[in-house]
């Protein structure tokens, strides 16, 4: 059984007639008639009857012309899925996620990409940022999100935006009415590094910050994450330096305060296969290369 046999009986149904079927379909009315017969010998049941006027179906033909009906309807279905998924319009989209930037980035990005393609499902899940690189390769993921990744081959990573730095501090402190802090006002406080783990980091980049202005800073602990690190400092007498899209959480008993002289910005990437890509995530590529995340984008190929 053909699907042209199909189209072919249900056009003869609908029309009632042959030739004005044949002119629907735009072929000669002989191959209709062949077709039918066919599908008939196939069924071992006759479906259709001649008239004076053209054609009735059977009950046999009646029942058959409902199903057939449905068989292709599903039929057109699923080929217009799978050009849309072609497209990247549909289908499922897989994103990682490393520290800070799922506060502001990540979610910015996944608004703006299902607005655009409302259909594709979205997962996120976090990983770090050698996981978020090897799941890149095994095809478990489409791209990942992260401040800071290690140069690998066959992954380019793209800068989306820059962040200002703030200090997170005990909201009972001095230094937490200002409006601004200085680099030597926070070096002497304890302060607390995050995230541990994978290298380069952001706690990487703090560090080069005070030893750039020849400060001495107390490490008081290394926090696995933002959040960690922020339980920490609202526990007493200490500090750490954050990412803007943290200063904007609300945390009991913190305050959060704009580095007056911090000479870098903490950048926020995104890492993906360079090679074969699937239309999912080229369409995401080109709907967060749309956006204005408070940066150019910038592009290092690897």
């Amino acid at each position: 059984m053909e699907f042209r046999q199909l189209r072919y009986f249900v056009a003869v149904a609908e029309e009632g007639n042959i030739g004005r079927a044949a002119e629907k379909l735009h072929v000669s009315q002989p191959p209709v008639s062949r077709q039918i017969q066919a599908l008939e010998a196939e069924l071992g049941a006759q479906l259709i009857v001649r008239t004076p006027k053209g054609v009735e179906t059977t009950d046999a033909g009646r029942v058959f012309y409902e199903d057939a009906r449905r068989v292709l309807a599903q039929a057109d279905r699923a080929m217009e899925r799978s050009r849309a998924a072609d497209r990247g319009e549909i289908g499922r989209l897989d994103v990682a996620f490393f520290g800070s930037p799922v506060y502001r980035t990540v979610p910015l990005a996944l608004r703006a990409f299902r607005r655009r393609q409302p259909a594709t499902d979205v997962s996120l899940v976090r990983l770090g940022k050698k996981d978020q690189i090897a799941a890149l390769r095994d095809g478990r993921i489409h791209i990942g999100f992260g401040r800071y990744y290690n140069q690998a081959p066959g992954i380019r990573i793209e800068k989306l935006a820059e962040e200002a730095l703030y200090v997170a501090l005990p909201q009972d402190l001095p230094l937490a009415t200002q409006a601004e802090a200085w680099l030597a006002e926070i070096a002497m406080l304890p302060l607390v590094l995050f995230p541990s783990g994978d290298r380069p980091s952001f706690a990487d980049e703090v560090i080069g910050v005070f030893r750039q202005r020849g400060l001495d800073v107390r490490i008081d602990s290394i926090a696995s994450d933002s959040t960690a690190a922020l339980a920490l400092i609202a526990t007493g007498n200490r500090c750490a330096i954050v990412p803007e899209a943290i200063s904007v959480l609300r945390f009991p008993t913190l305050r959060f305060v704009r580095v007056a002289d911090c000479p870098i910005r903490a950048p926020v990437h995104c890492a993906f296969a360079e090679a074969d890509q699937p239309p999912v995530l080229v369409e995401f590529l080109k709907s967060i290369r749309a956006l204005s995340f408070g940066a150019k984008v910038d592009t290092v190929p690897v």
